[in-house]
């Protein structure tokens, strides 16, 4: 179990999250709500290790193995989205069932920056799915996906999560986390 225990955040002396007390169990499934600006991104940061608190204390992170999506895509521009996905798992059936899952097919060759923003969103989709993780960490992770492709996206994290635990953050779309518990920053 993962426990936010009376955990404050402050940059440039703003008070980003105060207070706050969470408590996420193995293979929870758990959307992060909240006006923009609030500090949806550095409580996921903190779930990650990448930030730490200014008080309080994140534990039972130890050991466990954290697959992002961030907001911004973080690929390899000129690398094609089979060979993005393969940095995470050597696994080439597996990187090409995540990715098929997501995208036509004849797009998984081509390199990443000549895809579409929604497809380039899906590649990184499918990166955090193929990772061996505990933790799937999502952060906006339906941004430039219309709606029936957020839907699909959504359908399948369920499908291929396998257990693991879900953090998701959404501005919107949150239809696609039904069944999800929430978090109201």
């Amino acid at each position: 179990m993962i426990i936010f225990q009376d955990v404050c955040k402050v940059f440039d002396g703003r008070e980003v999250l105060r207070r706050i007390d969470w408590r996420i169990r193995t293979g929870e499934r758990w959307l992060v709500s909240g006006a923009s600006g609030i500090g949806k991104t550095t409580l996921l940061r903190l779930l990650m290790g990448l930030d730490t608190p200014d008080s309080g204390m994140v534990t039972g992170t130890d050991g466990l193995r954290f697959a992002p999506v961030f907001q911004e895509d973080r690929l390899v521009e000129h690398w094609s989205a089979m060979a993005n996905v393969s940095l995470v798992c050597t696994d080439g059936a597996r990187v090409r069932t995540m990715l098929t899952a997501l995208l036509p097919t004849d797009s998984l060759d081509q390199p990443v920056h000549t895809l579409s923003g929604g497809m380039r969103r899906r590649v990184a989709l499918a990166r955090a799915l193929a990772a061996e993780s505990d933790v799937l960490v999502l952060d906006e992770p339906f941004a430039g996906l219309d709606h029936a492709a957020a839907l699909h996206a959504a359908q399948v994290i369920e499908q291929q999560r396998a257990g693991r635990t879900v953090v998701a953050v959404s501005h919107g779309m949150e239809d696609c986390f039904a069944g999800y518990r929430t978090l109201t920053l």
